[in-house]
C-alpha cells in the first residue's frame, strides 16, 4: 500500500513537470508594450542623432517619449552613438545606436516631433509610429541637387556682400558657391572622400580665387571666405558650448573637437591652395572695381537666410517665418553691437531669434529649432575661427590666440543668449 501511494505521487509530479514544459505560454502584453515602447525609442532617436540634435534636446525628447509610453529610460548621447536603456521594474532593455551625423533636415525634424506628439497625447500607438517614422526618414529630401547648387551659390554671394565686396567679387563667389556645392554633394557619397573635403574645397577656392584675379579684380580673401561659409563650423562651435554648458560634457567635448578639426582642415587647405597660386602671375588692375551700395546688406542677409533654409531642407510653408526670424536675429545682433560691442552683442542677437523661436514652438506646436537653427547660422562665429587658423599657419601667433578668444567669445554668448531664453520661454517640447 505505501508503495502504490508513491508510484501515485510520483506520476502526477510527473505530470505536473510535463504541464509546466509543455504547456501554452502565458501572454504578456507589457512585455510585448516594452518591446514597441524600445523599437520606436530607438527608431526615433536614430534619426535625431543623425539630424544633428543637440546631446540636451535629444535626451529629452526620448525622457518624454518614452514617459508617455509608461516607461522608464536612461538615455546618453554624444554626436556619432545613443545609448537607450528603458523599461520598469526588474525588465529593462538596452542598446547602443551608432549613426555618422547627416544633413539638417527641418522638414523631418518637423515630421518627426509630430509623431511624437501624437504619441504623447495617445493618439498612435508605438507600433503605428514606429512604421511612420520609418517611412519619414526613408523620404528623399524635399529639394534636389539644382536647388541645393542654388542656395550655395546665394550663401556665397550674400556673403561676399557682407564682407564688402565689389561686383566682380559677388560674379566670382556665386560660381565658387556652386562648384564648393558640387564638391560636397559628390563626396557625401563617398565616406572616404567626404574626410578630405573641407580641405580639398578650401583649396581649391583659395587657388581659383587667386586664378580669377588673373582677369577680374577681385579680393582674394573675400572670395575664399563666401565660397566656403557652407563649411565653416561656427554653429557646431556654438552648440558644443550649449552642450558643455548644460553639462553634457563628452558629447560637447566631442563635437567641439570636430569643429576644430573642420577648422584646422579649411585653413590648411586654404593655405596650401594660396601657395599652389603663387605659379600665377599677379596683374594689377587700372580701375578699381565699384563697391557695392550700402544697401545691399539688408537683401544679403535675407538672401542669406533663404539660402540657409534651402540648405537646411526647410518646407517652403515654414520660409517666411524663417526669414522674420532672420531678420530679428540680425537686428538684435545690430542693436546688441551697439549696446556691449560685436562680440558680446551676440548675446542679444541670440536671445532675440530664440524668444520668437519658442514663441512660434509655443503658438504653432512646431519644432524650436525650426527657427532657431536659421537664424543662429547668421550670427556664428565660424568666419573668425578660420581666420584664426589662417594666422597660426602664417605664424602670427598673436593675431592667431586674439581671434581664437573673439571665436569662443562669441560661441559663448550665442549660447548664453539661448540658454536665457530657454529659461524665459521654456519650450512645449524638447524638439
Amino acid at each position: 500500500m505505501p508503495r502504490w501511494l508513491d508510484r501515485m505521487r510520483s506520476a502526477r509530479a510527473d505530470s505536473t513537470l510535463d504541464d509546466l514544459v509543455r504547456g501554452a505560454a502565458d501572454g504578456d502584453p507589457r512585455a510585448s508594450e516594452l518591446e514597441e515602447a524600445f523599437t520606436l525609442l530607438l527608431e526615433v532617436g536614430r534619426a535625431l542623432l543623425c539630424l544633428g540634435l543637440p546631446a540636451q534636446r535629444l535626451e529629452e525628447a526620448l525622457e518624454r517619449l518614452a514617459k508617455a509610453l509608461g516607461f522608464e529610460l536612461d538615455g546618453y548621447s554624444t554626436p556619432t552613438a545613443l545609448i537607450v536603456s528603458i523599461g520598469e521594474g526588474s525588465r529593462w532593455l538596452t542598446r547602443v545606436v551608432r549613426a555618422e551625423p547627416g544633413e539638417t533636415d527641418l522638414e523631418r525634424l518637423g515630421a518627426l516631433q509630430g509623431i511624437v506628439g501624437r504619441v504623447e497625447r495617445r493618439e498612435l500607438s508605438a507600433a503605428d509610429a514606429t512604421r511612420r517614422v520609418v517611412r519619414i526618414v526613408a523620404r528623399p529630401p524635399r529639394y534636389g541637387p539644382w536647388v541645393i547648387l542654388l542656395a550655395y551659390a546665394l550663401a556665397s554671394t550674400a556673403t561676399a556682400t557682407l564682407l564688402g565686396g565689389a561686383l566682380p567679387d559677388l560674379a566670382v563667389a556665386a560660381g565658387l558657391g556652386v562648384l564648393v556645392g558640387a564638391l560636397r554633394s559628390g563626396a557625401s557619397r563617398v565616406p572616404s572622400a567626404g574626410r578630405i573635403a573641407p580641405t580639398f574645397a578650401a583649396l581649391l577656392a583659395s587657388f581659383l580665387a587667386k586664378a580669377s584675379g588673373q582677369w577680374l579684380p577681385v579680393q582674394e580673401s573675400v572670395l575664399v571666405l563666401s565660397a566656403i561659409i557652407v563649411l565653416l563650423p561656427g554653429y557646431t562651435l556654438t552648440v558644443a558650448t550649449m552642450e558643455l554648458a548644460t553639462a553634457n560634457l563628452v558629447a560637447g567635448t566631442s563635437r567641439l573637437v570636430g569643429g576644430l578639426a573642420t577648422l584646422v582642415q579649411l585653413g590648411f587647405g586654404a593655405a596650401l591652395g594660396h601657395q599652389l597660386a603663387r605659379v600665377l602671375p599677379t596683374v594689377a588692375h587700372a580701375d578699381p572695381p565699384t563697391p557695392t551700395p550700402q544697401a545691399w546688406a539688408f537683401g544679403a542677409y535675407g538672401a542669406a537666410a533663404l539660402a540657409f533654409a534651402l540648405l537646411l531642407r526647410a518646407a517652403p510653408r515654414d520660409l517666411p517665418a524663417i526669414l522674420a526670424s532672420a531678420i530679428t536675429a540680425v537686428l538684435g545682433a545690430r542693436l546688441g553691437r551697439e549696446w556691449l560691442g560685436p562680440e558680446l552683442g551676440a548675446l542679444v542677437g541670440a536671445t532675440f531669434v530664440a524668444l520668437v523661436s519658442h514663441l512660434y514652438a509655443r503658438r504653432f506646436d512646431r519644432p524650436a529649432l525650426l527657427l532657431l537653427t536659421p537664424g543662429i547660422l547668421l550670427l556664428v562665429p565660424g568666419s573668425v575661427g578660420f581666420l584664426s587658423v589662417s594666422s597660426m599657419l602664417e605664424a602670427d601667433v598673436g593675431a592667431a590666440m586674439q581671434l581664437a578668444f573673439r571665436m569662443i567669445l562669441i560661441a559663448t554668448s550665442l549660447a548664453a543668449g539661448v540658454l536665457v531664453a530657454t529659461v524665459a520661454v521654456p519650450p512645449r517640447r524638447a524638439l
